[in-house]
């Protein structure tokens, strides 16, 4: 019989172990929680994870450190890690793969480099996010000012939003929508223009002129809510 899946989480922030944890649910595996060096290193002694994301600025003996006792077990040097830095640092980066990590990322974190760094080291991840079609309206906030869109259909961490392309890729837009949960919950999300849908060059030619957008800050009520819409 095959050995179960779990996958470590390390971070002392409650945010980013909730948006980890959305991320990967639906990935079968299990998923344990530290909040410092110490306990990650307790939990992966005890319950042998196939894979470690581990926030480098912790309390305490911080990432860095950690990942070198990860490597010098001789338990635990072959489970791999990817170590997370609070900014895009080049020697942040060398330093953290000079620790023995097999992958880096930086905050904020982007949900498919998060998913793709997992599934190059774990192949179980699953990187699709099952989506609910849906006409809700949505209030847009842009470049200070408010207008209004559709969503077409949404996900747990996105959605195509239908208004007139203006807004390039990259930029943040500030949604607040009624989300189809069974109890209608009214959220505020940040999402970042993925990709944009332009009548002529038209990435989905079945959908209209708008936005491919991914979250970046889900609170943890919208979390929840959205989860309630996926039957999670």
């Amino acid at each position: 019989m095959p050995t179960p899946l779990c996958i470590l989480l390390v971070d002392d922030s409650p945010f980013f172990l909730n948006l980890e944890r959305q991320f990967l649910r639906n990935t079968p595996a299990s998923l344990l929680e530290a909040r410092s060096a110490g306990e990650a290193l307790a939990l992966a002694r005890n319950h042998r994870p196939s894979l470690v994301f581990m926030n480098i600025d912790l309390p305490g003996a911080d990432g860095l450190a950690c990942c070198r006792q990860f490597r010098s077990d001789p338990e635990l040097i072959n489970i791999p890690i990817v170590l997370i830095g609070s900014r895009m640092c080049p020697e942040l980066q060398q330093q953290a793969m000079a620790a023995g990590c097999d992958a880096f990322l930086a905050k904020p974190l982007d949900r498919r480099l998060f998913l793709a760094a997992g599934h190059q080291l774990l192949v179980s991840i699953d990187r699709r996010e099952p989506r609910r079609h849906s006409d809700l309206p949505v209030s847009v906030t842009w470049r200070g000012s408010e207008r209004h869109g559709l969503c077409i259909d949404i996900s747990s961490g996105g959605l195509f939003l239908k208004i007139e392309p203006r807004a390039a890729k990259g930029e943040h837009l500030t949604l607040r929508l009624r989300l189809p949960d069974p109890e209608r919950t009214v959220v505020s999300l940040t999402g970042r223009v993925a990709w944009v849908n332009m009548h002529k060059e038209a990435i989905k030619p079945d959908y209209p002129a708008g936005y491919g957008l991914e979250f970046v800050d889900i609170s943890e009520e919208a979390g929840i809510a959205l989860r309630r819409c996926f039957g999670s």
